[in-house]
């Protein structure tokens, strides 16, 4: 019974406890019916929180080992000055009641156990611990007594903090580091934080214990290991860094430092230069430039702009011959004090000083002298190269071309090798024959220049000016040369060459150069009027040449040249005598008499000679009955009359005896090469007498003051590429005018005009040409000769009509863009 009574108790314990379960449980499923949405929010919030918990506490343990889950090496930082705050310093944790073993060095070639790994390279520290001014170091000891083992080594280093250390990595990084070092580190696989967890030893081994006898060893393992572990910059620059330091302390020569391009990330001078520059300021305190262009490149706030490092060997050269022109007797240099050298270990461990040699020498970045003036050498420098640069940038093939030594200063080219400019020297030599002087086509000077003409086979006046250039820089002179007022001969136009220093320069508006080349352009006009140009008369006109006074020698070889080139290819008459009719009265009188006196110059007078001289009257306004009585003045009295054109004799004018001169001239040669009569060089021409010839010198002063009175005048009118005056037209915007920049307004307003139109009749463009004063045919050549460098095609066609070419009216459109 009373077992019976036990047991209904218990059961009503046990009915009354479900039954408060059941309540507890009914109750809070209604709430949580009740209250549904609240419910979701709380677990909701309460879930992220969590949530974002474990992501922070997973992201600080990441930041705790080194980044190299995504193939990053934990590495010390760049070496670019001492770190603030101090580097966490490597301290040991042992036991308590046992001191630690101290670490022993392994020598290079000695073989050890650790932890069933053969090492036998050698050159790191075994034991438990090191110690530095009180300060106990493990970072950098192979403590035998430390676990690793594993069965996955941490090769690449992942698991490593940012300055690893030996005693704290994981097993699996010990392990990684043990086996890398039984391979005498030479697997390049594993990451880069083994490389510094060796390295810091060797620091230790050199600055610390001070073994300079192992210096040499050292330097050499270091050497290698940067040799190979080229991946890692950080410790490029600890190495490198380490090298010049551990040869100062042993007293070992650093190599010459040689100028580079290539920039340091140091806030200080490099040792290398310290040192060197230390070493010459012992001997003498003046610096040449060499050793002023290391001490500038060095300094930590200069830096090359883009035309230095890519032209370096052209901006080394272009240095010295400055730096000697600046500072002739080279630059003194004064400092306060001698070198002194701290080595601060990558590891953070330890910073000493490092004794040696060195410290003998004076410091160049303790110079009181400023290096200011240098700096601005290297500025000057760099912009003279900035042209040549361009080129390069835009063309890397053309660094050797002819065009590009146009872009380098003259006196660069001396110091320089040029093979292109000095090929096309040898070259022009041949086609000059080995003479001083030869007379040939354009097309065979370019194509030795290897200069690429338009496919239209036009040379434009930017082209010629570039080979006058070149040919200036070879001290060879070309006629017709547009830089000194003469035209711009195309391809298949006979040039003239002869040698003269720096290609024979000239003032064409000189007074004397002037008159004289007018009348050079006058006699060939009246020599070419009866389609024979004799070499009687060239003969004549370079004897005229030779007696003009007040010329120079490089004036008279000019002349000379140029009359050798119109002889053959003389001004197209249509053209000067359109360029007449805008002349004054007392002008066109003038410019007659002047044409009349070289016609009238010998007894035959020719009935083409008297016809060039009546149309020549005409576009000037003249009266016809003027040529007869001028010329009947001017014609030399002799015992026969002279034949004009309005007589007509079947026997003919009888002929007289030939004048023998000093040298014939040959100009009629078909080789493009063609012999000319001995021309002295620009140094020694002088006036010569010409045989056979009788000379009235009443006459001659006559003409004399003729030509001068017109020589002017003259030059203007029979030059084929002159360039009007610049006249103001409230047309042509500013804007405009920047667009077409080497176009006057004048030139400007018809191209803008042709270029609403798309075409006008010729004699309106004559007319609206003459309102602005300017010669109709002169002003469309200067329009197509600008259109050719920048487009390298005409932009207008003459005829009955001038059009604009029409895919060109687009392209001026793009230019206008451009320049807005």
């Amino acid at each position: 019974m009373g077992r019976r009574k036990g047991g209904s108790t218990a059961g009503m314990g046990l009915l009354l406890v479900l039954g408060a379960i059941y309540a507890v449980l009914s109750a809070a499923y209604r709430f949580v019916v009740e209250n549904l949405a609240a419910v979701v929010a709380v677990c909701t919030v309460s879930g992220l929180v969590l949530l974002l918990g474990y992501l922070s506490s997973k992201a600080k343990k990441r930041d705790e080992i080194a980044p190299g889950r995504l193939g990053v090496q934990p590495t010390p930082p760049p070496l670019i000055g001492p770190r603030t705050g101090g580097p966490e310093r490597i301290a040991p944790a042992y036991r308590r009641g046992r001191a630690p073993a101290p670490a022993r060095w392994v020598p290079a070639g000695e073989s050890v156990t650790v932890q069933g790994i053969t090492i036998a390279a050698g050159r790191f520290y075994l034991g438990e611990t090191l110690s530095w001014e009180g300060q106990e170091i493990n970072g950098y000891v192979v403590n035998p007594k430390l676990s690793a083992q594993t069965s996955r080594p941490d090769a690449a280093g992942d698991s490593m903090p940012y300055w690893p250390s030996y005693a704290d990595v994981t097993p699996a990084a010990r392990r990684a580091f043990l086996d890398w070092m039984s391979t005498g580190r030479r697997d390049d696989s594993y990451g880069i934080g083994h490389v510094f967890v060796f390295f810091y030893g060797l620091e230790h081994r050199l600055f610390v214990d001070r073994d300079v006898a192992s210096a040499p060893d050292c330097i050499a393992e270091v050497e290698r290991l940067l040799a190979r572990r080229v991946d890692s910059e950080s410790f490029q620059g600890y190495g490198r860094r380490f090298v010049d330091m551990a040869r100062c302390a042993a007293g070992m020569p650093l190599a010459v430092p040689q100028p580079s391009a290539e920039r340091s990330h140091s806030l200080e001078i490099n040792i290398p230069v310290r040192l060197h520059l230390g070493r010459r300021l012992a001997q003498s305190s003046t610096i040449l430039s060499e050793d002023a262009l290391l001490w500038v490149l060095a300094l930590p706030d200069v830096y090359l702009r883009t035309a230095a490092v890519r032209c370096f060997d052209e901006f080394v050269a272009l240095w010295h011959l400055r730096f000697r022109s600046a500072f002739p007797e080279g630059l003194d240099v004064s400092t306060t004090g001698n070198i002194d050298l701290r080595y601060e270990a990558a590891s953070g461990a330890f910073r000493v000083a490092v004794d040696g040699p060195h410290q003998a020498y004076p410091d160049v970045a303790k110079a009181t002298t400023s290096p200011e003036p240098l700096r601005r050498l290297v500025q000057e420098c760099t912009d003279e190269l900035d042209g040549f640069s361009r080129l390069l940038g835009r063309q890397p093939e053309a660094r050797n071309s002819v065009q590009a030594s146009l872009l380098l200063p003259p006196d660069l080219l001396s110091e320089v090798r040029f093979d292109a400019l000095r090929a096309f020297g040898g070259r022009l030599s041949e086609v000059m024959g080995g003479q001083s002087r030869a007379s040939t086509k354009m097309g065979i000077v370019l194509r030795a220049a290897d200069f690429d003409l338009p496919e239209n086979g036009k040379v434009s006046s930017g082209l010629a000016d570039q080979l006058g250039q070149v040919l200036d820089r070879l001290d060879i002179a070309i006629e017709p040369d547009r830089r000194f007022g003469g035209a711009v001969p195309q391809r298949d136009d006979q040039i003239f060459l002869f040698k003269a220093p720096g290609g024979g320069p000239v003032d064409p508006e000189r007074q004397a150069y002037r008159a004289m080349k007018a009348q050079v352009e006058v006699a060939v006009l009246a020599a070419a009027a009866d389609g024979d140009s004799s070499n009687d008369e060239m003969s004549r006109v370079i004897a005229g040449i030779r007696d003009g006074k007040d010329l120079s020698a490089i004036e008279r070889a000019r002349l000379i040249a140029f009359a050798v080139t119109i002889f053959n290819n003389p001004p197209k008459l249509s053209r000067v005598m359109k360029r007449l009719a805008e002349r004054s009265n007392a002008e066109r009188e003038a410019i007659a008499d002047a044409a009349v006196a070289v016609v009238g110059g010998d007894q035959n007078v020719r009935p083409d000679e008297v016809r060039f001289l009546e149309k020549l009257h005409k576009a000037l306004g003249l009266p016809k009955e003027r040529v007869y009585s001028e010329l009947h003045k001017a014609v030399p009295r002799a015992d026969e009359p002279v034949s004009l054109s309005v007589e007509r004799r079947e026997a003919g004018v009888p002929i007289p005896r030939e004048r023998p001169v000093a040298a014939p001239i040959s100009i009629d040669a078909p080789s493009p090469l063609v012999a000319l009569a001995p021309v002295a060089a620009p140094e020694v021409v002088a006036a010569a007498p010409v045989a056979g010839i009788q000379i009235d010198a009443a006459r001659l002063a006559r003409t004399q003051r003729e030509t001068d009175a017109v020589a002017e005048l003259l030059a203007n009118i029979f030059e084929e590429d002159t360039t009007p005056v610049p006249v103001e037209t409230p047309v042509a915007s500013a804007a405009n005018e920047a667009s077409f920049e080497g176009l006057d307004g004048p030139h400007t307003e018809l191209v803008e005009l042709l270029e609403r139109k798309g075409s006008i009749a010729r004699a309106e463009f004559d007319q609206r040409a003459r309102a602005m004063k300017l010669l109709a045919d002169g002003a469309i050549e200067r329009i197509n000769d600008w259109s050719f460098d920048r487009f390298e095609e005409p932009l207008l066609e003459d005829g009955d009509e001038i059009v604009m070419v029409p895919h060109l009216r687009e392209r001026l459109a793009e230019l206008r863009e451009t320049t807005a």
